[in-house]
């Protein structure tokens, strides 16, 4: 909760520095994520919030795709980077960078490292025709000994300067699709979660043993 206190004050305090105020504000973009299920919902509702309040278009980039973009003025180079998420998974995806743009190609997804390294050996040549693979994001680190011993020379790990979302490309995505008529509704925005918080699967777990106990007790 000490977030929700201090995010407000922050951004009135950066608009001041800035010699700005917030009905200065003409667009807003905000980060959605995956990452932080609690940390997501803070920042996307108080994002909402303020696009409603003053009356501004809003644009959501997921996270995955900002650390892409650090890289999108190389030519035809093959972009994944890596989210930390809890029990030793990540969460990733691959993009493709052509001087000034991404594509992605493949599915937003969460798993073990295992995962990642069998999209780089399998589907990856065929797909993108490149022989080495940038790595990037908060969970390298601590997977690249494992990524170089599976995939060898292919692997090409980001400085720690590049494994975090940029707020200066948030900004620039989000004017982009704000420009182009693609601003999202402030209303149905919502954090991108790729996977359910653990408490929801627990949930759901104890719902299914309920009900199997319940067919138990009426057979």
């Amino acid at each position: 909760m000490d977030l929700s206190r201090r995010l407000m004050p922050n951004i009135i305090s950066l608009l001041k520095d800035c010699g700005l105020d917030l009905k200065d504000v003409e667009a807003i973009g905000v980060s959605l994520g995956p990452g932080s299920f609690t940390g997501l919902r803070i920042g996307v509702v108080t994002a909402k919030t303020l696009a409603q309040v003053l009356g501004v278009p809003i644009s959501g980039i997921v996270s995955l795709d900002l650390l892409a973009h650090q890289f999108d003025y190389l030519a035809q180079a093959v972009v994944c980077p890596l989210i930390k998420v809890r029990r030793a998974e990540v969460y990733y995806a691959f993009f493709r960078a052509d001087r000034g743009s991404i594509q992605r190609i493949s599915d937003y997804d969460a798993g073990p490292i295992e995962k990642v390294m069998e999209f780089a050996k399998g589907a990856l040549p065929t797909k993108a025709g490149a022989a080495e693979v940038i790595f990037c994001g908060d969970a390298l680190l601590e997977n690249l000994d494992a990524l170089r011993q599976a995939l060898g020379n292919v692997v090409v790990p980001a400085p720690p300067w590049l494994s975090y979302p940029k707020a200066s490309i948030l900004a620039q995505s989000a004017l982009e699709n704000v420009t182009q008529g693609k601003a999202d509704d402030p209303l149905s925005l919502a954090p991108f979660y790729i996977r359910r918080s653990a408490p929801e699967m627990r949930l759901e777990t104890a719902s299914n043993a309920c009900r199997r106990n319940a067919k138990r007790s009426a057979g």
